[in-house]
């Protein structure tokens, strides 16, 4: 089994082969995900982020069906003809 060094490394060897928009926004991911900063809110992210934190407060929350209709649905991309 190949180590976490060589995992990395075949990982990046795929990124690599990857279009220059893709290449960036992994480059941008993994940027935020290795940053000491704290992720800040945007205005528009807070302005969608803090009327659903009030109605869970409320507690008006996702019936449970609707959260396993989500959570247990098989994602299939897409094939082109």
């Amino acid at each position: 089994m190949p180590n976490t060094h060589a995992k990395l490394e075949a990982l990046f060897d795929k990124v690599r082969a990857l279009p220059e928009p893709q290449r960036g926004l992994i480059v941008d991911a993994l940027a935020d995900m290795t940053s000491d900063q704290t992720y800040q809110l945007s205005d528009n992210e807070l302005a969608i982020l803090l009327p659903e934190l009030e109605g869970a407060r409320r507690g008006e929350v996702a019936p449970a069906a609707d959260v396993d209709a989500v959570l247990y649905t098989p994602w299939v991309r897409a094939r082109n003809p």
